[in-house]
């Protein structure tokens, strides 16, 4: 007499659950057209039919809904995230009570009315948990094609590389990409973080003139005592670079040896030069280290500084037709005290020695 095995059997769509068989028992649905068994590790698969690979899993109060995309923590059954490698869709939630679901892996399945847009690919999404996108983010898993208003396509794939703008990329590890890695030229500024760059990665003689913007060097950036005088450029420091007034025409600049700089005549600068020389056509009373023209048809008087001090000289020459006087205001003439006088044509130099002598000329 022949055996009849007959397995236990479903009439309404979806998957028996593990109240409904035993460890290696098989159930049969006649509405959906699959065959299921419950394997050891207490979950329902699916292990015929024209559909995929699917398990019933029960777990309580999981929150799952149909179409999250979800993954094995290691304990438990979480929705999905493209944000990280480590948590990659195993497979699309296709049916679920509030303590059990289905989690559909590989295959063609038939999900009634399920929303997506027929014809197109769905990649797990790197920012809302669970949720599937049409926009491909950097880590990129494509897990789900939309064959038509009631079916769907599952792919369980984790990628070992990243798609980044469609260009496979290696996912690097933890300080995995050296030097030699990078190509020359690819690091722009917008990749460099604020304060990136330290003094220290800056190499010796490495920023020349070229790098330097107009005005960026401010007196705040140069070191004290950092410019010599190599440094200057000739003709580079003018009066308007000076802690001084500028001077009249002729003047020259002194310091008073305390570090005050200021302009005066050669005359009044050390008491040792003479003025310039001045026409003279009537009465004058000479000031030490005069230099004289007398130009006059007329005769006419210049006397000598009063109270002088031994050192002090003037200067006549005579040009004129008439005669010059030269008056002592009070001071001998080589010891007498009496006025000289000075021809036409005639030139003299005196030099003031003692109250004894008196001017002396030379």
């Amino acid at each position: 007499m022949a055996m009849v095995i007959k397995p236990k059997r479903k009439f309404t769509a979806g998957a028996p659950t593990t109240s409904d068989i035993v460890e290696g028992e098989i159930a049969i649905n006649t509405a959906d057209k699959k065959l299921y068994v419950r394997d050891n590790a207490n979950a329902i698969i699916e292990i015929g039919g024209a559909a995929g690979t699917t398990a019933e899993i029960t777990q309580n109060s999981h929150g799952f809904v149909v179409k999250d995309a979800i993954y094995h923590n290691g304990s438990t059954w979480a929705k999905a995230q493209a944000n990280s490698v480590n948590t990659l869709a195993l497979g699309i939630v296709t049916e679920k009570t509030t303590n059990t679901f289905v989690v559909a892996q590989s295959g063609r399945f038939e999900l009634s009315s399920h929303g997506l847009t027929v014809g197109q690919w769905y990649y797990l999404s790197s920012s809302s948990a669970g949720g599937l996108v049409t926009t491909e983010p950097v880590i990129s898993q494509p897990i789900v094609y939309v064959e038509d208003a009631n079916t769907i396509q599952i792919f369980q794939y984790r990628p070992t590389n990243l798609l980044v703008n469609g260009t496979a990329a290696i996912v690097p590890g933890d300080n995995t990409v050296t030097s030699a890695k990078i190509v020359n030229g690819t690091i722009v500024a917008a990749d460099l973080a604020d304060d990136a760059v330290t003094t220290a990665k800056i190499a010796d003689d490495a920023i020349t003139s070229a790098l330097i913007a107009d005005d960026a060097i401010v007196a705040a950036a140069i070191a004290d005592d950092a410019v010599g005088a190599a440094a200057i450029a000739d003709n580079a420091v003018d009066i308007a670079r000076l802690n001084v007034s500028d001077g009249s025409n002729g003047q020259f600049l002194r310091t008073n040896g305390a570090g005050v700089l200021s302009f005066a005549s050669v005359a009044a600068a050390d008491g040792r030069a003479y003025t310039d020389w001045t026409i003279k056509t009537g009465t004058y009373t000479a000031v030490s280290k005069d230099q004289l023209i007398a130009n006059s048809g007329s005769n006419f008087t210049i006397t000598l500084p009063a109270s002088p001090s031994a050192g002090d000289t003037v200067v006549v020459k005579n040009v004129g037709a008439g005669t010059v006087t030269i008056g002592r205001n009070g001071s001998n003439i080589e010891g007498s005290a009496q006025d000289g006088t000075l021809a036409s044509t005639k030139a003299m130099q005196v030099v003031y020695v003692d109250g004894t002598l008196g001017w002396k000329e030379i």
